[in-house]
């Protein structure tokens, strides 16, 4: 369990407390000799990136530099400022430069998003503040972040909105929801008489801005650049905020329109349209991501790799497995483990330096703090990773798969991303 003493977590979070350094590690990849990834001390201006060596995980900085030694079950990336860390099957949060935190853990814990996150010690979910106050008790059955002021929740099989303040704004009508996005939500009535609930959108005063009653929109999308992904039958196309249709539903499967550009299936591959609908990477892919920043990961020949909005493969397809790019860097995996590349392929955290081990390069003064004199790591000295483990299953799925849905969705018709969790 994570520590219970707020003095005590804070500082084994940012690594500044250790456990004994592990064994001896035995080799098995390839050696890179004469290199060591560094430990420093965090800046408050550090965004924290998950590490993981020989499935511990630790974090990192924006240049590579170990900000906590890998020897976590789960790290995250810092959002709003605040970063999940899983420890014997518990969550907590520390603060993006390692200082702050909430003395708390759960067995389930949500990121944070505008100030608040979900969390669960049971079978039920409530909401709190950065303070760790909660500001929706725990008597919920389900919960997704906050999104543009409201958080979707679910009470004995009905869902509506709670704002900020933890009142309920949109009453629990729904039998399903989503996520507000550009200030509509996709949601469904219950069944009646055997008919389907109509569905459609509405607005952050819970009005209809479009309501299906006919059963002819099979699946709605949220709002993303101002265009929501629709199914009509067994075609995709795209409505504008008008609730007029934009792109007419010709693909087989799509995804949401970010910085301009959506990724679609035709034929069985995937490729990249614009705004009016025209193709600017054409269908050759087995998978395609979001344009988050200016490469999307694709997927060619079962590897993975990175292409621009011009259709040209920045990145080859050569990774197993491959994240989208988030914040300048993009996760990878080779024979030596896990790493990050940035947008030209360069390593930024080789995972074959990093199975060399670290050297401790903080303040001597900050090093010296322990629980025990002998469990002491001594700046400047190098240190074994710890020994390979097997993977644990990842108690949390990749940002990017996260499904804004309630109640949660058991499959997804339009997924064109789904890998094996980090």
């Amino acid at each position: 369990m994570l520590p219970s003493s707020a003095a005590i977590l804070c500082l084994l979070l940012t690594g500044q407390i250790t456990q004994k350094p592990p064994a001896a590690r035995q080799p098995w990849q390839g050696e890179v000799g004469g290199e060591y990834l560094k430990l420093v001390d965090p800046q408050p201006s550090d965004e924290l990136y998950p590490v993981n060596v020989n499935n511990y995980w630790g974090l990192m900085n924006r240049r590579g530099q170990l900000l906590a030694e890998p020897r976590y079950d789960w790290t995250d990336y810092s959002y709003d400022g605040i970063c999940r860390v899983v420890d014997a099957g518990r969550t907590g949060f520390i603060k993006g430069n390692g200082s702050l935190f909430l003395d708390q853990s759960w067995r389930y814990a949500d990121r944070f998003c505008e100030g608040f996150a979900v969390v669960s010690d049971g079978e039920h979910f409530g909401i709190i503040d950065r303070r760790g106050q909660w500001v929706a008790k725990p008597e919920l059955d389900g919960a997704l972040r906050f999104s543009e002021g409201l958080a979707a929740v679910m009470v004995r099989g009905r869902c509506g909105f709670l704002d900020v303040r933890g009142q309920l704004v949109i009453p629990l009508t729904y039998a399903q929801v989503r996520s507000f996005h550009n200030g509509f939500a996709s949601v469904r009535l219950p069944d009646e008489n055997g008919s389907s609930g109509a569905r459609g959108y509405i607005d952050q005063r819970g009005r209809w801005a479009l309501r299906d009653d006919r059963g002819e929109l099979a699946e709605l999308g949220d709002f993303y650049d101002g265009l929501a992904k629709v199914r009509i039958g067994e075609k995709w196309g795209y409505l504008d905020q008008r609730m007029k249709p934009q792109i007419p539903p010709t693909f087989e499967a799509a995804r949401d329109f970010i910085n301009g550009k959506a990724a679609v299936r035709l034929d069985g591959k995937w490729g990249y349209i614009d705004r009016r609908g025209q193709i600017i990477v054409q269908p050759r892919y087995e998978a395609a991501d979001d344009f988050d920043q200016t490469l999307a990961l694709v997927r060619r020949d079962g590897l993975w790799g990175y292409v621009d909005a011009g259709g040209r493969e920045q990145i080859e397809p050569q990774y197993a497995e491959a994240r989208p790019f988030l914040r300048d860097l993009a996760a990878v995996k080779i024979d030596a483990g896990w790493g990050y590349i940035d947008a030209g392929g360069a390593w930024v955290l080789d995972p074959r330096v990093a199975l060399n081990g670290f050297v401790d390069l903080r303040a001597s003064e900050t090093a010296a703090i322990v629980s025990d004199p002998r469990d002491r790591l001594i700046s400047n000295r190098i240190y074994n990773m710890p020994p390979h483990r097997d993977p644990r299953p990842a108690p949390y799925p990749p940002e990017h798969e996260y499904e804004p849905i309630l109640p949660a969705s058991a499959g997804n018709s339009n997924d064109s991303i789904r890998m094996t969790n980090q």
